[in-house]
């Protein structure tokens, strides 16, 4: 996870004045085996999305109308996704 978000940190791009924001989410294990995989147990948090259930992160990226990524932030499921908007557009 560490080697995701400092690659795309490494890759962050400027803002071009035109920024689109959008979030998806990083599946750990599948559902049957939350119970007994142990590596995120502290961190990760199981949460029903559009797609169903699932056990993992989101990751919210925001970038500019080139594709460059301004942004990027990895949170647990249960944190609304207009949450870390906010922090990060008042950062720009």
């Amino acid at each position: 996870m560490v080697s995701i978000c400092s690659y795309l940190t490494h890759c962050q791009a400027k803002p071009t004045g035109i920024t689109f924001s959008d979030s998806f989410t990083i599946q750990i294990c599948h559902n049957l085996r939350i119970v007994r995989y142990q590596v995120f147990k502290s961190t990760s948090k199981r949460e029903k999305g559009t797609m169903g259930w699932f056990y993992g992160f989101k990751l919210n990226l925001i970038i500019n109308d080139q594709s460059g990524i301004i942004s990027v932030k990895v949170t647990t499921t249960n944190v609304d996704n207009r949450k870390p908007v906010a922090e990060r557009a008042n950062e720009l």
